[in-house]
């Protein structure tokens, strides 16, 4: 909690002493700039910043995005948003197959001081590091539970899918992954995994023409 006031203190003092430098260099055109710069830092780290970092994510740079949410976790003044920043920067990682780094931020959040929302975005990077490690069995039984948390969230009903089918479930994979659009149209990105992974399912199934069907839609998105 320390750290959280001491950022609150110094925004305040760079938002009261911005006013008086410029205002002794510049007089009233100063004390103008003081304003716009202040308001402009406010709408950097609570608006551009997090709208930025998430749609460098989308758009799959993932390197770019991460360096965003770092920023992010290290100038908020609260908790919970340093907290989100630091998941959305282990996702990063994750999606980049950086799963050493990834690893290695995990192990310095603690899951059971985690709200509900928290510890699904966080069990849904460890089902995909275990995925990732060849360990399928234990990624769905992560996955099983970070869905169960947040059902409605159609990434982590796609790492569940990609479990399912990795273990072999191939029926229930494809249900789960066809379930990902009840709630409405995917971003690209994700849209693009899920026709990867059902045409990876009904290529098991012996449907290569259903599979196909998929791949290539896979393919136009990833354009």
């Amino acid at each position: 909690m320390v750290r959280y006031a001491a950022r609150i203190l110094a925004w305040i003092a760079f938002a009261i002493a911005l006013p008086i430098v410029l205002g002794a260099l510049l007089a009233q055109i100063g004390l103008v700039l003081a304003v716009v710069l202040d308001a402009a830092a406010i709408l950097w780290v609570w608006l551009w910043l997090p709208r930025s970092a998430h749609g460098a994510f989308e758009a799959g740079k993932y390197a770019r995005a991460a360096r965003r949410y770092r920023t992010i976790a290290a100038v908020t003044r609260s908790a919970e948003r340093e907290r989100a920043a630091r998941l959305s920067r282990i996702g990063c990682h994750v999606a980049a197959g950086e799963h050493e780094a990834a690893g290695r931020l995990l192990a310095g959040l603690d899951g059971a001081a985690l709200d509900a929302q928290e510890r699904a975005v966080w069990l849904n990077n460890r089902a995909c590091i275990a995925l990732a490690n060849g360990d399928p069995h234990a990624a769905l039984a992560l996955a099983d539970e970070a869905t169960g948390l947040r059902p409605d969230v159609p990434a982590l009903q796609h790492t569940r899918g990609s479990a399912l089918l990795a273990v072999g479930r191939v029926d229930d994979a494809i249900a789960v992954l066809d379930q990902m659009r009840h709630g409405g149209e995917l971003g690209p990105r994700l849209e693009a995994e899920r026709c990867q992974g059902l045409a990876q399912a009904w290529t098991h199934k012996g449907e290569p023409a259903y599979a196909e069907d998929y791949r290539l839609r896979a393919d136009a998105l990833a354009r």
